[in-house]
């Protein structure tokens, strides 16, 4: 799906959500409801087209639980400050799978987030890559940056005797987009598949290090990637193939158990992570 349809998509499924839970006063919609559904939607929106990585995830999953995933009641009960705290704890559990505990730094507000139940579903989705690059089916999403452990070969398809298209320094940083069956890594330059490196010789970029900041690959100069093999000509994203192809992504059953000042409330909420790795609550 295109990043506007998907958008459409997005938008349209979290304003349904508020609506079906929304209290209607005198002259329509309420103060809360209108907030729950701006906060859904715009949240959703900007989160989808700012940005990449956590922030643009945090954005989303803020907006959901605005509006759209747990309704207006955690609209009402926690302000913006522990709305986007209480995401970034719901990132991490659902990346992690954990339990994840969270205390509000101002409100007195906390919360568990536990993931129940997970899943691996296999969608068909778009994917962009470089015209020389293999096309790999059933690849599992992880897009996170990642670093090369040693000097590692980056390969037009996942094996030792694909062609060489480039390479990496020990620490040099990418967007990892997914593993493939035999244990390879999709390497991504602006969310364009650009080759594969060999799992066990790269690894995640630590959480304390890990920022929204472009990784080195995306970042690299021509002078920079020329050194290291890199034809920057052909694989910018403009010189892209896009095709559907399936991809395994995760979905996960997680309970909220919320505490304010007002009382305590559990809800339960799905979790699906599409293509690019940023988590659908609904």
């Amino acid at each position: 799906m295109h990043a506007s349809k998907r958008l459409a998509v997005l938008a349209t499924a979290v304003t349904v959500g508020v609506a079906g839970c929304a209290s209607t006063g005198e002259g329509g919609m309420s103060k809360q409801s209108m907030g729950s559904v701006l906060g859904a939607v715009g949240g959703a929106l900007i989160g989808s087209q700012v940005g990449k990585g956590s922030g643009r995830n945090l954005a989303i999953i803020a907006g959901a639980l605005a509006g759209g995933a747990l309704g207006n009641w955690i609209g009402a009960k926690l302000d913006e400050r522990d709305r986007a705290a209480l995401a970034a704890s719901t990132q991490e559990a659902l990346d992690s799978g954990r339990p994840v505990a969270w205390q509000s730094n101002h409100s007195g507000a906390s919360a568990t987030i536990t993931p129940v139940s997970s899943k691996t579903v296999t969608t068909q989705q778009t994917i962009r890559r470089a015209p020389k690059i293999a096309t790999v089916q059933n690849m599992a999403v992880i897009n996170q940056p990642y670093r090369a452990i040693k000097s590692v070969n980056l390969r037009a398809a996942p094996g030792t005797g694909a062609e060489k298209v480039g390479g990496f320094l020990e620490g040099q940083t990418f967007t990892a987009l997914g593993r493939t069956d035999n244990d390879w890594i999709a390497v991504g330059r602006k969310g364009v598949t650009v080759g594969y490196v060999y799992a066990p010789l790269v690894g995640p970029v630590p959480t304390t290090q890990a920022k929204d900041a472009p990784t080195d690959l995306d970042a690299i100069s021509t002078e920079s990637a020329s050194a290291q093999g890199f034809d920057l000509d052909a694989i910018e994203p403009s010189a892209a193939v896009s095709e559907q192809v399936a991809v395994k992504t995760t979905c996960r059953t997680v309970d909220y158990r919320v505490k304010t000042a007002d009382g305590e409330e559990s809800k339960t909420v799905d979790a699906c992570q599409s293509a690019d790795g940023a988590w659908q609550l609904s």
